[in-house]
């Protein structure tokens, strides 16, 4: 069983930078791009579009993507370390967002450290809720609240210094049965910007889960828990939703749901770099 994981991996591994490679040349291709701007958190978006974090980790294509008709990409998720590696930006007219690990492990002023960090760089910043070192804190209410706090005030006093809105949102898993409210209501009294929904359970992605996407029901589902998070959450909080959107129709069923912005991964990899046009037409 191991053995076979371990070639899932390195399988996916290979497709993801073969990917990477494929998006990276036709970002340089002079060619005309479906434009959808909108405006979401006070930043104006070139399309509704974005890649979701994971994709392009490191930010090899950052802003770039906006010549493949995407919105907006983001990056991560990331650590110190990771922070510290990444390479100047690219320019471009895609919006960037910076995904960052929030560890369990790590104190509060480490945390806000790592804020302080990414926060020059990014156009939006993602507190990650979803990945395996987080999971503790989400048994530990009192403690996530505390966390969330001290890096939302710290959010603020970035953008009171630096004269410039980043506007901060939280990543939430959003499975069936699974909707988010509680975490939702803490980010809503801590008055983050935007909350993002993802729908996908999570790695290992397979061809298998890949096409379960493509059950209407299953999208009917996701589309029901974005319009459940839209209600609670009221107009003034942005909605970002994520996974398993493969078509325009998904795209498109989204929004009409409540998200203003959704983002891919996977279809990415089965689709190639032109996603985008076909999406967004």
């Amino acid at each position: 069983m191991d053995s076979r994981r371990t070639l899932h991996a390195l399988r996916r591994s290979l497709a993801q930078q073969l990917s990477l490679t494929l998006a990276d040349v036709a970002c340089r291709l002079p060619r005309t791009v479906p434009s959808r701007p909108l405006t979401v958190m006070g930043l104006s978006f070139p399309s509704p579009l974005g890649i979701a974090a994971g994709y392009d980790r490191n930010g090899r294509l950052a802003r770039r993507v906006a010549a493949l008709g995407f919105g907006f990409n983001e990056i991560g998720s990331l650590t110190a370390d990771g922070l510290a590696q990444l390479e100047p930006m690219s320019r471009g007219e895609a919006r960037l967002g910076i995904n960052l690990t929030l560890d369990a492990r790590r104190s509060a002023a480490d945390t806000c450290a790592l804020l302080r960090k990414a926060w020059p760089h990014a156009d939006y910043l993602v507190l990650n809720l979803i990945g395996p070192t987080s999971a503790p804190l989400l048994s530990h209410a009192v403690r996530l609240r505390t966390l969330l706090t001290a890096l939302r005030e710290e959010h603020q006093q970035l953008n009171l210094e630096g004269k410039r809105q980043v506007p901060l949102i939280a990543k939430l898993r959003c499975l069936p049965k699974q909707v988010p409210f509680l975490l939702a209501s803490m980010l809503l009294d801590l008055e983050f910007d935007g909350l993002l929904a993802a729908h996908d359970p999570g790695p290992p992605a397979t061809r298998e889960r890949y096409r379960a996407w493509q059950d209407s029901q299953q999208q009917a589902l996701a589309c029901e828990q974005i319009e459940g998070l839209r209600r609670f959450c009221g107009p003034g909080m942005a909605l970002i939703s994520v996974g398993g959107i493969q078509t325009a129709s998904h795209l498109q069923a989204r929004m009409d749901a409540g998200a203003e912005l959704v983002q891919v991964h996977t279809a990415l990899l089965h689709q190639g770099p032109w996603l985008a046009r076909h999406l967004l037409r």
